[in-house]
């Protein structure tokens, strides 16, 4: 005998008579799956920012044994020393005459100590027989670094750096390879790279047949009109070519497509348990919100994130689930060492006065322009790809040439641009001059959306974040340049939130990975100020504005949502009086003495085709003179219906026009261009669905449905 644990747990869940409680098991039985479900998701984010890691270090940073990017080792949970080493073509043009990997430059070294981040110690290094030597300031003793692998180790037995006394122990330190800098790579390497890379990506497309890759607003949608199913084949494919898109350096982000990896790892859990709606709309977040938190090692703003932007709304039933997985996603990423940490430790006051929030405000306002400025390019961009009827096969390869020659000029737009990020947001920051952050802003803008309107597809939130945080770090450098690191978080805030619609988690976002509140309440301030201004010019975000555009309105309420998942061909009446063309004028009056509540309708004897509708005011003069009017039959008395429903038409659009007519009921055909007659809509019909689409919406809210 073999066990169906599938239809079981089916069955469990979906059981109309038995309402889950807190100590149901019912409800223990959705926490345990919700736990699987973060268990799974965090794996395969983990695997997938693994993916594009390996691919970028093996195309651009493993072709030569050279200190690029950044090194880093963690003592314990309270100290770590982190290595960034800078090559000599860091800046300027000069980096035209670059061929060769970088032999020497700077090094930066970033010192976490119990807690606690120092002032930056600036280095110069230099590389000698796979061996770099890291010369501190005021003639202090050098470090010796040797490759093993792609890591570099010292060997500290005995030997004491009082510059550094982080550095005492009797063991050899190991510095692990973090990510590599595009400024050190040949400019001909990367040219090269990105074009085949765009080519192998226009192959994808034709491989599995794809139009589009999908983001963070097709969860949305699924969430919306298909009860929070998603297509898993076409979420492994978009998965796929985000990873290579990002793994080629492309100008996008990599939280987007986790999100909606997530998102569809989640749907098809609740499709192969054979959940019920409520349940697969419920593991749809789960899946986004254990992917969230794996990405930032944010669980709470993960948890608000999903109810805020895909769930759209807080519902008791789904928080416990959808929380646990965040908290199962984020303890899997930091069990493995997946930290994101770039924000923390910040030079930053302990409180900041009243006369400095005026200028977080006008921080936010400049992001609001910028912001607009960027998700307008997204779309302008997109439109003018499609005007120009380029194959979608060769797109990416277009994209590829023209952000490699940009990164001739300026490698820091390339990739994922967390050095550029971090170094904006922290004081080393402070190198950029305002000339070329605002040089770099505009640039960002647009390689991003060259890239994503060709087919480089990948996330909106990573550049956004960038962005934000050079607007951020210029307005700090023009005021008050001692407290650039909050400028350039509120900024980064303030572009976050205005981009993806979430002010709310992108403030527990800053305020969980920073723990600090002056900078959290200066990014709130930021962030308010951009969300009024982007949601007056915009919309309330980009995501909203693609499901907008395709034929959504979630701003418009969640009732509105369901019965714009309806259609007018489940309330339509399917018993009516119908007339032949030639019918008497006696049947015309024996037809309006049977059906007196309602219009007589008038089709084609043989296809059903509708011809009109005779009304009792229109045929009364007839009827009132037979004798005159003898020889007139049905076809002289019909008139066609001013509206006029298909089956497909949803229930808000049949609602809106109803509430504009005038008259008893409404014909239904199957469509417009047959115009079969197959029903007819009476306004209580639609008006009941109404009212059962509110209470279904505040039984969601409640979690009692």
């Amino acid at each position: 005998m073999t066990v169906d644990m599938p239809q079981i747990i089916n069955k469990l869940l979906n059981n109309e008579e038995h309402k889950p409680g807190p100590a149901g098991f019912d409800l223990i039985l959705v926490l345990v799956l919700s736990v699987l479900i973060g268990i799974g998701v965090s794996y395969v984010t983990l695997g997938f920012m693994n993916a594009f890691d390996e691919i970028i270090n093996r195309v651009y940073f493993q072709w030569s044994e050279y200190p690029s990017g950044q090194y880093s080792c963690k003592i314990d949970s309270r100290n770590r020393i982190t290595l960034n080493f800078q090559g000599d073509n860091k800046h300027g043009l000069a980096g035209l005459a670059q061929l060769q990997w970088a032999q020497k430059g700077q090094c930066r070294i970033v010192v976490i100590r119990d807690g606690t981040r120092q002032e930056p110690i600036l280095c110069q290094w230099v590389m000698d027989d796979a061996a770099i030597l890291v010369q501190p300031p005021d003639g202090q003793k050098a470090i010796d670094l040797r490759y093993e692998g792609k890591d570099l180790v010292i060997s500290v037995a005995e030997t004491e750096f009082p510059w550094l006394p982080i550095l005492r122990s009797t063991e050899t330190v190991l510095f692990q390879y973090k990510q590599g800098s595009f400024s050190d790579v040949p400019k001909w390497h990367i040219l090269t790279a990105l074009v085949l890379g765009g080519l192998c990506i226009g192959l994808l497309y034709g491989a599995f047949r794809l139009t589009r890759a999908h983001g963070p607003a097709d969860a949305i949608i699924a969430r919306i009109a298909n009860d929070g199913m998603m297509p898993m084949g076409e979420g492994i494919v978009t998965a796929l070519i985000c990873v290579v898109s990002i793994g080629l350096g492309a100008s996008v982000g990599r939280y987007g497509p986790a999100v909606h990896l997530g998102a569809t790892l989640g749907s098809g859990f609740a499709k192969a348990f054979r959940m019920g709606r409520i349940n697969r709309i419920t593991f749809l977040g789960c899946g986004v919100a254990s992917a969230i938190a794996t990405s930032f090692n944010t669980p709470i703003a993960a948890t608000i994130f999903t109810h805020e932007v895909i769930i759209r709304h807080y519902s008791l039933r789904a928080f416990a689930p959808i929380t646990i997985a965040a908290v199962t996603g984020n303890a899997l990423a930091v069990h493995h060492g997946r930290l994101f940490d770039g924000f923390q430790n910040l030079t930053a006051p302990a409180e900041l006065s009243v006369s400095q929030y005026p200028l977080f405000a006008i921080v936010g306002l400049i992001t609001a322009a910028f912001s607009l400025i960027y998700m307008h390019s997204l779309l302008a961009a997109e439109k003018l790809v499609k005007r120009l009827h380029v194959p979608l096969w060769i797109r990416p390869a277009c994209a590829g040439l023209a952000i490699g020659i940009v990164a001739i000029w300026l490698p820091n737009l390339m990739g994922l641009v967390e050095e550029t990020t971090t170094q904006v947001i922290q004081d080393e920051g402070e190198q950029y001059v305002f000339q070329m952050l605002c040089f770099l802003i505009v640039f960002k803008i647009a390689s991003t959306a060259f890239c994503l309107s060709c087919g480089m597809h990948g996330g909106i939130f990573g550049p956004s974040l960038c962005i934000g945080a050079m607007v951020g770090a210029a307005c700090a450098l023009a005021t008050v340049p001692s407290y650039y690191p909050i400028f350039a978080l509120a900024g980064m805030g303030a572009c976050i939130s205005s981009v993806i619609g979430a002010p709310i988690s992108t403030i527990l976002i800053v305020f969980e990975l920073n723990q600090n509140y002056s900078v959290a309440t200066a990014v709130m301030v930021a962030v308010v100020v951009s969300n009024l201004i982007t949601n007056r010019f915009f919309s309330r975000s980009f995501f909203v504005h693609q499901v907008f555009t395709a034929g959504f309105d979630v701003n418009a309420g969640r009732e509105v949502l369901i019965l714009q998942r309806r259609r007018i061909q489940e309330v339509m009446q399917r018993n009516f009086q119908v007339l032949s063309p030639d019918a008497s004028l006696q049947e015309v009056e024996k037809a309006l003495h049977q059906s007196p509540d309602t219009d007589i309708y008038v089709t084609e004897k043989d296809s059903q085709k509708l011809l009109g509708s005779i009304t009792l005011g229109k045929a009364w003069d007839v009827l009132k003179e037979p004798e005159r009017h003898k020889e007139k039959v049905a076809r002289d008395l019909v008139q066609l219906p001013r509206h006029i429903l298909t089956e497909e038409t949803d229930l808000n659009t049949g609602f809106e026009i109803i509430a504009k007519f005038v008259g008893v009921s409404i014909p239904v055909v199957n469509n417009r261009n047959d115009r079969i007659l197959t029903g007819i809509v009476y306004e209580a019909n639609v008006i009941q669905a109404y009212n059962d689409a509110v209470k279904q919406a505040r039984r969601e809210e409640q979690g009692l449905d």
